[in-house]
């Protein structure tokens, strides 16, 4: 998995204690992609609320504004 750029000592990283494992592996696979095309541009922050925000518009149908679905649209294109 040298393809895999997170890192799991980050807070960003860790399973909430009611998330689905399955739902736990796609977000990491988001951010594993989100990191990957921001780089350095993008803290750590940024990475989690991002994630979180993922997870609930993937499982739960939330909608977020126009800058937070374009950016997770971005990086899931199955996104709406």
């Amino acid at each position: 998995m040298s393809d895999f750029s997170v890192d799991f000592t980050k807070s960003y990283a860790r399973r909430r204690p009611e998330e689905p494992r399955s739902h736990y592996s796609q977000r990491l696979k988001f951010i594993n992609t989100l990191i990957k095309g921001e780089g350095d541009k993008i803290t750590d922050d940024r990475i989690e609320v991002l994630s979180h925000c993922y997870s609930n518009v993937k499982y739960l149908a939330n909608v977020y504004n126009e800058e937070i679905m374009g950016m997770l649209r971005k990086y899931d294109p199955e996104i709406q």
